[in-house]
């Protein structure tokens, strides 16, 4: 059986998506992690498929992965990346990776697209993933390119119809959340995230309706104090804490802001979860500060697994319209929420 870019990863202990940057000579690899890929490769005696690298080679079909506003090391996006990887290995289409920063205030007759997209026929389909506004999106359209857009991060005013797109569902996330904050006993459940975001609006949004289904009223930090999630974290419960709110557990948007609240919690001498439960969101596993914390898992790979495929449906299909993809959350439960310590 032949070798695959799997076994090469697993042998190495990394992703998917590192293997590939490696095997195509890529800049953004670590030095140690592409030593460990290459040593594997040569264990294992790789072989790149024939068939895949002769499509390449031939203009075969090219989904275009683009990652808008984000650097490239984010946990989350990087799984997305890996499950794209993956698809199109299986399927035998090539993956085109692009970074591409651009502001929300420029027209979107004058957005400047990353090169990938200038050159006609390079991208059979985008796939658009990190966090997108409307005038890429209505630059794309006008341009009749083909795309599929993670939905979950996507900024803008305008209702866009339910298709081509993939999003999990984090209302009900949030919503399982803090349903189990309340069955531990808490009512003062505090909600800390930026709400002018639309996946933080979206959690908010199951943090309220859990709030509303027991009979208490929604209470949290919804605006902004910092643009880095952990100090957004951090800063909100500093503040929330001074002005004496009685907090007993936090919904934290995602694991950023959390890990910013319980560094502030720390500091104020508040215990987690003595004093303070404490819940995350997205399960982004490896950050290197708080292992043991609950959270919402987002399976990320999924996504960009279902990313691929869409976009594969589409240019088979020669961009028919394909019906939005729903993936559904997990609530993992770690070390970071006990029941509400009742003084007698």
């Amino acid at each position: 059986m032949a070798v695959t870019m799997r076994d090469v990863a697993t042998r190495a202990g990394v992703a998917v998506g590192t293997v590939s940057r490696v095997i195509n000579n890529r800049p953004d690899v670590n030095p140690k992690l592409r030593e460990r890929v290459q040593r594997a490769l040569k264990d294992l005696n790789y072989r790149p498929n024939g068939r895949f690298q002769s499509w390449a080679r031939n203009s075969s079909p090219v989904v275009s992965f683009i990652l808008s506003n984000r650097d490239f090391l984010h946990p989350f996006h990087s799984r997305v990346l890996q499950g794209v990887e993956e698809y199109c290995e299986e399927s035998g289409y090539f993956v085109l990776y692009t970074r591409f920063r651009y502001s929300p205030t420029v027209a979107a007759s004058e957005l400047q697209l990353p090169s990938v997209l200038q050159s006609h026929g390079i991208a059979d389909c985008v796939i658009l993933a990190g966090a997108n506004f409307e005038n890429f999106a209505n630059s794309l359209d006008k341009r009749g390119l083909n795309y599929v857009l993670l939905a979950n991060n996507f900024v803008g005013t305008e209702s866009r119809p339910p298709h081509d797109r993939v999003r999990f569902d984090d209302v009900a996330g949030a919503t399982e959340a803090t349903r189990y904050l309340l069955a531990l006993g808490h009512k003062e459940i505090f909600f800390i995230g930026d709400t002018a975001l639309p996946w933080y609006r979206n959690r908010y949004e199951g943090y309220s309706k859990a709030m509303a289904e027991a009979g208490h009223r929604p209470s949290g930090q919804t605006l902004g104090l910092s643009d880095n999630p952990f100090l957004n974290g951090l800063k909100s419960i500093q503040m929330s804490l001074e002005q004496k709110r009685p907090i007993t557990a936090v919904l934290a948007g995602n694991d950023e802001v959390a890990h910013g609240v319980y560094d502030g919690l720390l500091k104020a001498g508040r215990d987690v979860p003595r004093n303070v439960s404490l819940i995350g969101f997205d399960d982004q596993q490896g950050m290197g500060r708080l292992e043991s914390l609950t959270s919402v898992r987002v399976e990320a790979t999924e996504v960009g697994r279902q990313l691929a495929k869409m976009a594969v449906e589409k240019i088979k299909s020669k961009g028919v319209r394909v019906p939005e993809v729903v993936l559904t959350t997990a609530l993992i439960k770690r070390d970071t929420c006990r029941p509400l310590f009742q003084a007698d």
